[in-house]
């Protein structure tokens, strides 16, 4: 699993932050990444993370960010 740098967190905080009812975890990155003038790359590292922390603990996808976001 590849380690968030400090933008990354911003965006997956704030994802969590403006999350709009019914969206994915894929969405919401999506358009915060877009929002930050960030590249595929970063988003596809941010989604991998999440997903690697959802599989390792057996949570949904929100509830993995959430973890995610308290270790950092």
């Amino acid at each position: 699993m590849e380690q968030l740098n400090a933008v990354q967190i911003r965006v997956l905080s704030d994802a969590v932050d403006k999350r709009r009812r019914n969206d994915t975890l894929e969405t919401a990155v999506g358009r915060e990444v877009r929002r930050a003038g960030l590249q595929y790359q970063d988003y596809m590292g941010i989604v991998e993370a999440v997903r690697a922390i959802a599989r390792k603990e057996k949570l949904d996808p929100w509830k993995a960010v959430q973890v995610l976001l308290d270790q950092k």
